[in-house]
């Protein structure tokens, strides 16, 4: 692979800009433009796509004089006045759209840098935001190894979505170096952050886009001649469209829309492959063949040193719960479960760690539970530290969702090797199967009831299951690393897609 860097430097004016393409559409055909004006070198450039007129070129040179990335709708129409127009007509339009388009993305005073035959990986919430939940743990994890084995370019969005970017010294730092930093940066948006245009590249996403990213996103798949792929989480917001906010589902809707034009995507388990295969198998209805899936299975965190389990410097069992507080964790299963157990006498302590989520019944049945006496204890956007702590010191967790595309709270308790009920389908079993884990039916409250006062009265099922734990061969985030560049990556740098 091959990285060819080409900036529009000095003054960042349309000039700069367009000497900066001129060498990627005039290609074989190019001559220096240091001599020529804006308005002679615009015409040349125009002309050379009217000559050969390929949506990849006119999106280069979309990009080039409107600072932002077109949509399709923009991009079909360009096509369409191309094929009608001189180089006066196809010029304007150009200028119009661009001005029309100048509150919606544009970024027109900002360096743009063109990269040529380069990885780019967007990354955009982990590098602005401080959540440290499922994705950004994956990216956190995924980006310091990618970045030490390959040349890689992580970018996320301007304002609006307009175009992708380089990152700030602060985004990069959340991005490669959490484990060092934690979240203690604060937001460093810089406005000045150079423009990146990719061209003959790869583009990974490592998250879901939001906002309108994919409306960009989709002529950027299948018309830029870059290619696209992804890592494929879940279809939860359409699948589970009952479990999610009703904006969730059509969000998710718009990145579908990209993703029927990826070349690859690589499903964090089978359940979630399974899921994205399911949804690429409907797209032949469209004319389209949609992305080669493949699995390739999210790691357990590897076990910290020392000792693995703290729950003896407790003075009574611990029952942890983590995930973000939403409807499809299930949690007041469990709530009413432990409910039980204590009216049946059992004395334990109940933790919930999680972040951000939706929903107000949880908060109001813990806070009635809580005044009620019970020992209910709620810690929100805790740190790596406390999370890990928290994980030795239980007895067991608990982790009964409907659904999900992994189940990292079920990965991370047995790398903890602490033993956990969990849900018996999807990427929960998968998890389990090893070893380690009670599953149940998370829709059965008796189910639930029965497995936690098993674990919570039967020492000798609570160490068969410590046993099986220590006995699990984990896979580890360096394993993850290179496969998914296997997966993603290799294939089309080498031309086997298959």
């Amino acid at each position: 692979m091959t990285l060819t860097l080409s900036s529009a430097t000095g003054n960042h004016h349309l000039q700069d800009r367009l000497a900066a393409v001129a060498p990627l559409i005039f290609g074989s055909e190019h001559t220096s433009p240091g001599q020529l004006g804006t308005a002679e070198l615009l015409t040349q450039l125009v002309d050379s796509v009217l000559s050969d007129l390929r949506t990849d070129r006119l999106w280069l040179l979309f990009v080039t004089i409107a600072a932002r990335y077109p949509t399709q709708d923009e991009l079909a129409d360009g096509v369409r006045e191309f094929e009608l127009s001189d180089n006066d007509r196809a010029t304007l339009w150009l200028l119009d759209t661009a001005v029309e388009g100048a509150d919606d993305g544009s970024a027109p005073r900002r360096m743009m840098t063109f990269v040529q035959d380069a990885v780019l990986v967007e990354v955009d919430h982990s590098a602005k935001h401080n959540l440290h939940t499922g994705i950004q743990q994956v990216v956190r994890e995924l980006l310091p190894r990618w970045t030490r084995d390959h040349q890689v370019i992580p970018v996320a969005w301007t304002p609006e979505s307009g175009s992708h970017r380089a990152l700030t010294e602060t985004e990069l730092a959340r991005v490669l170096k959490w484990g060092d930093i934690g979240d203690e940066q604060t937001t460093d948006y810089a406005e000045t952050s150079p423009i990146i245009v990719p061209w003959r590249c790869i583009v990974v996403l490592a998250e879901v886009p939001l906002g309108n990213a994919p409306l960009r996103l989709a002529p950027l798949a299948h018309s830029s001649g870059n290619s696209l792929v992804a890592i494929g989480y879940d279809c939860i917001p359409i699948v589970s469209s009952d479990l999610v906010p009703t904006p969730d589902s059509s969000r998710f809707v718009n990145y579908l829309s990209v993703i029927k034009h990826a070349r690859r995507v690589a499903g964090i388990s089978a359940s979630a492959t399974t899921e994205f295969q399911g949804f690429v198998e409907t797209l032949p209805t469209q004319g389209l063949l949609g992305p080669v899936v493949v699995e390739c299975m999210l790691p357990t965190s590897p076990r910290r040193s020392g000792p693995s389990n703290d729950v003896a410097t407790l003075d009574r069992p611990m029952v942890l719960m983590v995930g973000s507080f939403e409807p499809r964790k299930n949690h007041l299963a469990v709530l009413h479960a432990a409910e039980t157990l204590w009216r049946a006498g059992l004395d334990f302590d109940l933790t919930f760690i999680g972040g951000s989520g939706w929903g107000s019944e949880l908060p109001d049945r813990i806070d009635e539970l809580t005044h009620a006496g019970r020992p209910i204890t709620v810690l929100r956007n805790v740190d790596q530290s406390v999370l890990d702590r928290a994980y030795r010191s239980a007895t067991f967790t608990v982790f009964p969702s409907t659904h999900e595309g992994f189940g990292l709270p079920v990965a991370e308790s047995l790398a903890a090797e602490t033993p956990v009920i969990t849900s018996d389908f999807g990427s929960m079993r998968e998890l389990a199967a090893a070893g380690g884990a009670l599953t149940i039916d998370p829709h059965d409250d008796a189910a639930l009831v029965t497995a936690m006062r098993t674990l919570l009265t039967d020492a000798g099922e609570l160490e068969r299951l410590r046993l099986q734990i220590a006995d699990r061969t984990l896979r580890e985030w360096d394993d993850y690393a290179a496969e998914l560049w296997a997966a993603l990556i290799t294939p089309l740098l080498s031309g086997d897609e298959q």
